[in-house]
């Protein structure tokens, strides 16, 4: 790939985000080259008719998630990425430039080593040390799954329950099934995906309403083979984990719901594995390990991140916008939040109790905590 780099500028770009506030962001401009994201849903949008290079990269650095952004010159069209720049991919465009932010203010403390905020530099572990002493806010109904964006969060419940929270933390029940929704993720361009663990049932919903006052429509019902567990989605295919020794994992086609590929689990243990997916790669995370595959189920690498043992196999696994991938021991040895770079290290350990789904999501201005102990989910928000 020949990625040529025209300009390097330090911009002091009058983004008035939140009021009185203006922003010095440094913006490298990549030309010949368009941005690829690792995950289908951190592309956050599109549009047409802007009028400049310079503009996209004002618009992007006042953005609360806006970390990469590229511009197509012909028909003027900008796209804004939550991606970190360097965990995205360059393609080769000759009509387009990528425009990558940095707001880390010195070249020593850079991500993904660091959280580079609005405000300045923070480590993860300082943002997990914070996070103790931040207010707990209560989420009902919600003890299985949890999914965040940049509006708010899903959660589900034993009880068949999926809602969502705005930041303020205002409630609304979106479903109401017969039986225990146990993970809930993205699906790209608005969408929602569920399974259900004792019903072996999976379901994909479009959002109809505002993003921030979602209306879930299903438009795609799966049955299963066996006792599933998670989920996630790509822009082709649904990957589902199982809780059996038996299978491991199903890949689907997104469109129909058909199995097209099946990886086999362990015929010994029994496991609630969880997985994720990051660039061509899926993750599956069970007791102390992580295996990764192709797009289509082919073993690739597995690691050991712990040498102790976990307790209850309940897995949960993330990635954020830099990479960095975030794993949940519910009990054991090692138990509570892990947080690795995407080459294995370790740079990060949260909070001693976590149970089922949880996440950290990141802006600019906040870091947003969803946990789901052993009893009463709760959300912490702390200001950067």
């Amino acid at each position: 790939m020949n990625v040529k780099v025209f300009l390097l500028i330090l911009l002091t770009i009058p983004s008035i985000y939140s009021m009185n506030n203006i922003y010095s962001t440094k913006i490298k401009i990549i030309s010949k080259s368009r941005f690829e994201v690792p995950v289908a849903t951190h592309l956050i949008e599109s549009l047409t008719n802007v009028r400049s290079l310079l503009m996209c990269g004002a618009l992007c650095d006042r953005h609360n998630i806006c970390r990469t952004a590229d511009y197509e010159t012909i028909q003027k069209v900008y796209r804004l990425f939550e991606t970190l720049p360097s965990a995205g991919t360059f393609i080769d465009d000759p009509t387009t430039s990528i425009l990558a932010l940095n707001h880390c203010t010195n070249d020593q403390q850079t991500e993904p080593e660091y959280v580079c905020t609005r405000s300045g530099v923070l480590t993860v572990q300082q943002i997990f040390d914070d996070l103790t002493s931040a207010t707990k806010m209560p989420l009902s109904l919600t003890d299985r799954g949890a999914y965040a964006n940049m509006y708010g969060v899903y959660t589900s419940s034993y009880s068949g329950y999926i809602s969502f929270f705005t930041y303020t933390g205002i409630q609304t029940i979106l479903e109401s099934l017969s039986s225990e929704v146990t993970n809930i993720n993205s699906v790209p361009f608005n969408g929602l995906s569920m399974v259900q663990y004792y019903d072996s049932f999976s379901i994909i919903y479009k959002n109809i309403g505002d993003p921030f006052e979602p209306e879930l429509v299903p438009i795609l019902n799966i049955a299963l083979p066996a006792t599933s567990y998670t989920c996630v989605t790509t822009l082709n295919y649904l990957y589902i984990a199982y809780a059996s020794n038996q299978i491991l994992m199903t890949i689907h086609n997104l469109s129909t719901g058909v199995i097209l590929y099946t990886v086999s689990g362990n015929q010994i243990s029994i496991f609630r594995p969880a997985v994720t997916q990051w660039n061509d790669t899926i993750i599956i995370v069970d007791q102390c390990e992580v295996t990764e595959y192709s797009l289509i189920g082919v073993y690739q690498r597995s690691w050991t991140y712990s040498n102790g043992f976990q307790s209850s196999v309940r897995n949960y696994i993330h990635h954020d916008y830099a990479g960095r991938l975030y794993i949940c021991n519910y009990g054991g040895t090692n138990p509570g939040i892990y947080v690795f770079l995407l080459n294995g290290t370790e740079i990060a350990h949260g909070p001693g109790s976590c149970n089922r789904a949880f996440q950290l999501y990141l802006t600019k201005e906040q870091a947003i905590f969803i946990n789901t102990p052993t009893s009463g989910a709760t959300m912490q928000i702390i200001d950067f």
